[in-house]
């Protein structure tokens, strides 16, 4: 028999997450204004952050990881 999985609530209220959205999209508006673009592979680290699943401090360490950089 299978059991199904109740989904984790999230962390954080749906205002946070939407403050989380604006303050990463903005950022991503602020590099690409510089000639950056955003690595793919560094999008679960954003979506965590988004979610609530990590705060602020956790990300970069986490991008940095992702991109090789120290």
């Amino acid at each position: 028999m299978a059991l199904a999985l109740k989904p984790k609530a999230p962390a954080i209220t749906p205002e946070e997450m939407q403050r989380r959205r604006k303050m990463v999209r903005s950022a991503f508006r602020s590099n690409a204004m510089e000639g950056l673009r955003p690595n793919p592979a560094c999008q679960p680290v954003f979506d965590a952050y988004i979610v609530g699943e990590i705060e602020l401090d956790e990300m970069m360490p986490r991008v940095r990881a992702i991109l090789g950089i120290k």
